[in-house]
């Protein structure tokens, strides 16, 4: 994809949510989000290849025949199913009123035309018809049959992501409180975060990451802490 294309489907998604919600602050909500939400996918990619490979080492069993295909098929899985938890954070939080609406925009503004194909639909589906804890079941399944080396990551990845996502869209929207309630529920999963001298599990601006902790992902030395 192009920048200018990638330009383009910015500038039309703004537009978009401008319409709908009157702020005129469209293009910053959607700059924000799309930083926030590619740092989050990535560093789910890097914890569930680099990290578990550096920790566990490689499985010859678990290698992918294409690392470039396995790598494109976990983020677009990691992609739907963000889309999905996103849009249900942001109607619930009254940013967006209509839910159906901006999951669709969500979606073209992650995926573009693709998001409306068949297999990707009916992946929405599958997510959309459940609650927080299938969702995240479903998601943790579903990846790990695409990456099969997401199975050794620890569990409390996943039950720290929709939060990670929650915390993106609230500092996309400039819900500071919200993004700070969200930071909560996490470090009660995982009370260590909050002993980095660097972040301090503090909530980022979206895009931003702490080299020591890893925040808003964490890495292996802080997920594994406190086994």
């Amino acid at each position: 994809m192009t920048s200018t294309h990638h330009s383009s489907r910015h500038t039309q998604a703004a537009a978009s949510l401008d319409q709908v919600t009157g702020t005129g602050q469209g293009i910053g909500i959607v700059e924000s989000l799309s930083i926030g939400l590619n740092t989050v996918r990535d560093l789910v990619f890097h914890r569930i290849h680099l990290d578990v490979e550096r920790y566990f080492g490689m499985d010859s069993m678990s290698i992918p025949i294409s690392l470039d295909q396995s790598e494109y098929n976990a983020k677009a899985e990691i992609d739907i199913w963000q889309i999905i938890e996103a849009a249900d954070f942001a109607g619930n939080a009254g940013f967006v009123a209509d839910h159906n609406w901006v999951r669709g925009w969500l979606g073209e503004l992650r995926l573009g035309g693709s998001f409306g194909n068949g297999p990707i639909s009916q992946r929405v589906n599958e997510y959309a018809q459940q609650d927080e804890d299938g969702r995240r079941r479903h998601f943790a399944s579903c990846l790990e049959r695409v990456y099969p080396e997401a199975r050794k990551c620890p569990l409390v990845l996943y039950q720290l992501m929709p939060s990670a996502v929650r915390i993106v869209v609230a500092v996309a929207f400039g819900a500071t409180q919200l993004a700070a309630k969200e930071r909560d529920r996490q470090t009660f999963l995982l009370p260590g975060i909050s002993d980095c001298a660097s972040c301090k599990a503090g909530v980022l601006d979206n895009g931003e990451t702490c080299v020591d902790c890893g925040n808003p992902i964490w890495n292996y030395n802080w997920l594994l802490a406190d086994d």
